[in-house]
């Protein structure tokens, strides 16, 4: 998956996931809805689809990963993507 996010010119910002199961990249460009469903052509093939009960998100059935976006604040531009292990696993 960090491949693909970077040939996606995404950037590692924070890895914890040894620690709390969370990997946080940011991306120059805004999560808008275009970009969003653009998103959803690239982690598709890896077994993300979108969550319907949460905004912004993906989620792999399989592993129970989970793929939020969160929109940057007032001082960054872009947004934040975080990869996250499931709480159950």
């Amino acid at each position: 998956m960090q491949e693909l996010l970077f040939s996606h010119d995404y950037k590692l910002v924070e890895d914890a996931w040894e620690a709390h199961g969370r990997l946080t990249y940011l991306h120059e460009d805004d999560a808008t809805r275009e970009f969003i469903a653009s998103l959803a052509r690239v982690v598709g093939p890896k077994g993300f689809e979108p969550d319907r009960s949460k905004l912004r998100s993906f989620l792999h059935r399989a592993s129970g990963e989970i793929i939020e976006i969160e929109p940057g604040g007032s001082e960054t531009t872009g947004h934040f993507l975080h990869h996250m292990k499931s709480s159950m696993s």
